[in-house]
């Protein structure tokens, strides 16, 4: 990653400059000889797919008091064990293009022409892909943007703690004693009064969470009727039985249990070799149970991605490339892109399927150095635009 960003940072510098007279362009690599002048160097555009992974979370809690459900309320479906378990919302494809570290290229002048001080104008985008070369004209090559992608990390909108409410497990116990008390010849009784507090069984605070469900239904009644004979607004009495609706869910959710539905959002990304793969890629594994773990773990089914070139490199390659004029320099080096049907699949269901430019898959051309005024498609290293002398 570092040799990327020095690597940039040396193409901002060049971004703008000015060469004269006809180019010379080098393929950068460790066999390439030293550049004998002052140049710039562009690379030609890679692709790496970026799959979006929404996953839909859950979640089921039981509630304390759940084996008194049917007693007390009726309820047969009431949750009766925790579990979790996880589903595929939404898978999306997309593409984002980065420097080619096997395609660099190193644009020098070579001899000056006879025409004095001729103007070579080379412009490149802030990832160092070429944009434009001109040596027909002083004009500058138009200025094209490419996309910008923005990665968002991993969110995670889990629900928290179950969120039971329960009144205290300890209850207070009022003992009364008696005690005999001789005043004088006469024997009196005085009474005391002792507070002990005492652990209630799970069974005790169910009866006291029924009743407290019984009391909130018994108010909202009251209210709803009328009993309290205040004259209260309509925005006041739904404000006040919203609330005491509020109270009994909480109540009965401890007969009933909890559910909650989060979302967990995962970014992967795959950058796909110079060569298409004859077999289907592992890029993660899923199971409702377990949900996304990486890809060749024993948990979940394998989800595939399955790449289709188009076929129109096949053609290229098998068309003759044309031998360069003598005395000629090697001029732009060019990128023909390959168009592919992406497709991901999990346990035989289709999850996306999407066309998309494979750079990497296509055939790299040059031109002969020659007067031309030539744009590029940044984001594909292919030529958009193109006049010849």
């Amino acid at each position: 990653m570092r040799k990327h960003t020095l690597l940039l940072g040396f193409l901002f510098i060049f971004a703008a400059s000015q060469l004269y007279g006809q180019i010379k362009v080098s393929h950068v690599n460790s066999s390439a000889g030293k550049p004998t002048g002052e140049g710039v160097y562009y690379a030609l555009p890679k692709t790496v797919l970026r799959v979006d992974v929404s996953i839909r979370v859950n979640e089921q809690f039981k509630g304390p008091f759940s084996e008194y459900a049917e007693r007390y309320f009726g309820i047969d479906d009431a949750i009766n064990f925790d579990q979790t378990s996880y589903e595929i919302e939404d898978v999306s494809i997309s593409s984002l293009a980065e420097p080619d570290p096997e395609h660099i290229y190193y644009i020098q002048r070579s001899e000056p022409s006879s025409k004095e001080q001729e103007t070579l104008n080379i412009q490149l985008d802030k990832s160092g892909f070429l944009v434009g070369v001109n040596n027909l004209d002083s004009e500058s090559p138009s200025t094209s943007e490419g996309e910008q992608f923005e990665v968002y990390e991993n969110i995670d909108f889990s629900g928290g703690s179950k969120g039971f409410v329960i009144d205290g497990k300890i209850r207070a116990t009022v003992d009364t004693i008696i005690r005999k008390v001789a005043v004088d010849t006469a024997m009196t009784e005085k009474l005391f009064y002792r507070t002990r507090i005492v652990e209630m069984s799970n069974e005790e605070m169910a009866g006291f969470a029924l009743r407290k469900v019984e009391e909130i239904r018994d108010a909202r009644y009251k209210l709803l009727t009328g009993y309290q004979e205040t004259a209260y607004s309509a925005g006041t009495i739904t404000y006040m039985d919203g609330e005491l609706i509020k109270m009994e869910s909480e109540y009965m959710a401890l007969f009933r249990g909890k559910s909650f539905t989060s979302f967990e959002q995962y970014t992967l990304y795959y950058t796909p070799p110079t060569q298409p793969e004859k077999n289907s890629i592992n890029l993660f594994n899923f199971s409702s149970n377990t949900g996304i773990t990486d890809a060749g773990s024993s948990a979940g089914e394998k989800v595939m991605l399955n790449i289709v070139p188009a076929g129109t490199s096949e053609i290229i390659a098998n068309f003759p490339n044309p031998d360069l004029a003598e005395g000629a320099e090697p001029g732009i080096y060019y990128r023909i892109p390959e168009t592919t049907e992406i497709v991901i699949e999990w346990d035989e269901d289709e999850l996306s399927r999407k066309q998309i430019i494979v750079n990497q898959f296509g055939k790299v051309r040059r031109l002969q150095s020659k007067d031309f005024k030539i744009e590029l498609e940044p984001e594909t290293g292919g030529i958009k635009s193109i006049i010849m002398k």
